[in-house]
């Protein structure tokens, strides 16, 4: 493991962290001394992460479940304090980013995203609040939101942008409901990043294409998001709340073409 062991003891669950940028969440956490909650919707790509973890030395437990799902976010926030006593930091990473139109977009596909994307703020919030307000330091919370929200609007991603959108707004006003409880509320919002979802929906030489224009002219990686958060959960940000912090080289400063006709079914 690490040496530097910023978060030694700290218990920190991080939703969506099976796959992509989640997963790099977990294992930076738990390689600086986190007890980390993983949860996962697909059991398998939890538990590699789970034994990624142990093998190295460090502390981590599985929670599969659905953000979606109500009682599947009560289980999530319960099995931290279960496994490890308390809860420290909430990273909520886990959303749905169905592509297309609105006008052909099924009502079923829209509210799925409502469920995960929006819903699944406040269920969350409302669980995790009371443990993370007896965190030894202050408890955090940090929401992994897009520059979809308000900075960059393309054309097939309707929905999860206007998802983002709502959550930056949910994040600043709930940091000035709960700054007095102990808590720090804060929102990262990645730009293209070179995740294992991005990766199954744009080939290789598109994703170089799109980035031709950034400042920092490449898509970004997990582990740059995974660092901005830690940041943000770690001392040196104890005086930072209802902030967005993006990280994507630059790219809302760039006109990039719309994304849509790039993706791949």
């Amino acid at each position: 493991m690490n040496s530097q062991q910023r978060f030694h003891d700290k218990v920190v669950l991080i939703t969506g962290a099976g796959r992509g940028i989640g997963k790099a969440i977990a294992q930076a956490f738990a390689a600086e001394g986190a007890k980390v909650v993983v949860q996962a919707r697909t059991t398998l790509h939890g538990l590699a992460v789970v034994d990624a973890i142990v093998q190295q030395g460090g502390h981590a437990v599985l929670q599969t479940g659905d953000v979606g799902c109500r009682d599947d976010v009560r289980a999530m926030v319960a099995s931290a304090i279960y496994a490890f006593g308390a809860l420290d930091v909430v990273v909520h990473c886990a959303a749905d980013a169905a592509i297309g139109k609105v006008v052909d977009m099924p009502e079923d596909v829209f509210a799925n995203q409502v469920n995960a994307n929006i819903q699944s703020l406040f269920w969350l919030s409302k669980d995790a609040l009371p443990a993370l307000s007896r965190s030894t330091d202050k408890g955090r919370l940090i929401f992994i939101s897009s520059g979809e929200g308000n900075r960059s609007h393309t054309p097939g991603l309707v929905p999860y942008g206007a998802s983002k959108a709502y959550m930056n707004a949910f994040a600043r006003t709930l940091a000035r409901e709960v700054g007095p409880l102990g808590v720090l509320v804060n929102v990262v919002e990645p730009g293209l990043i070179l995740s294992d979802r991005m990766r199954e929906h744009l080939a290789d030489e598109v994703t170089t294409y799109l980035a031709r224009n950034f400042p920092v002219p490449r898509a970004g990686l997990p582990s740059e998001i995974a660092s901005a958060v830690l940041f943000l959960a770690s001392n040196e940000a104890a005086y930072i709340t209802g902030s967005s912090l993006l990280v994507d080289g630059g790219a809302t400063m760039a006109p990039i073409p719309a994304i849509e006709t790039h993706f791949q079914p």
